[in-house]
């Protein structure tokens, strides 16, 4: 029940659309571990002390938001177990990886500050934070303000026996994820990037979501009718998306 009333959450505040274009929220190991801020929703791990997965969605309007990004990071007061916090990245080698873009937060002072929350954070090779992870970013921005609405999940993927950083011990992933749905187009597409710098061509990263429920066991989409549910995770139709 908590999870179907999070559903019509992550909806009502942002903008209308129809009901059979509603995938709603990832599967959750531990529901009472979901988080709802303004902004987004998240599983915390408290295990690997970051989000399991991550939910927004974007739009041409909030693409053009004007917000300037905040400056500081903070421990989220909603993680009821404790985030993650400064002196955990402090000297790791790891940058403070953002898995809800603050590029996509310009919208809203609120939404803003909520994008540095250390519940949002992963620990991210700059090579990667700065390159290939940014790259992907900034093409669902481009995707957002060409097809309007979309529904983006994000993650790390997680495992035991991960390297970890800090004395909360913080994992350290081997790789990242993106989900993007665009209801308008009727598309889905996943990314999965390795920690390293990545210069290959994003699209090298491209995968069906059903190879990213296979890496992480999160299910997607279970919201929406069985056969386009099926249709969605099984296809990968690169030239379906403006590159």
């Amino acid at each position: 029940m908590r999870l179907w009333f999070l559903s019509i959450l992550f909806l009502c505040p942002l903008v209308a659309v129809a009901q059979s274009s509603n995938p709603g929220l990832p599967t959750a190991l531990m529901p009472e571990a979901v988080v709802m801020h303004k902004a987004y929703v998240l599983e915390y791990s408290e295990e690997h002390e970051q989000a399991r997965w991550t939910a927004h969605m974007l739009t041409r309007q909030r693409v053009e938001g004007t917000e300037k990004r905040d400056p500081n990071f903070y421990e989220d007061p909603l993680v009821e177990s404790g985030s993650a916090n400064h002196e955990d990245y402090r000297h790791s080698g790891f940058s403070r990886g953002h898995l809800v873009p603050a590029g996509d937060m310009k919208w809203d002072t609120t939404a803003m500050r909520e994008s540095n929350y250390y519940s949002n954070m992963t620990p991210q090779l700059a090579d990667l934070n700065n390159g290939g992870w940014n790259r992907v970013e900034n093409k669902v921005r481009q995707w957002a303000h060409e097809y309007d609405t979309l529904y983006i999940f994000t993650g790390p993927v997680l495992r035991k026996g991960l390297p970890t950083i800090g004395a909360n011990k913080v994992s350290a992933p081997e790789y990242f994820w993106k989900v993007v749905y665009c209801p308008s187009k009727g598309q889905a597409i996943g990314f999965i990037l390795p920690n390293r710098r990545c210069d290959e061509d994003i699209k090298t990263f491209a995968v069906t979501i059903d190879e990213v429920e296979r890496q992480t066991g999160i299910n997607f989409f279970h919201q929406l009718p069985q056969k386009i549910e099926k249709q969605l995770e099984s296809t990968l139709c690169l030239q379906c998306w403006k590159w």
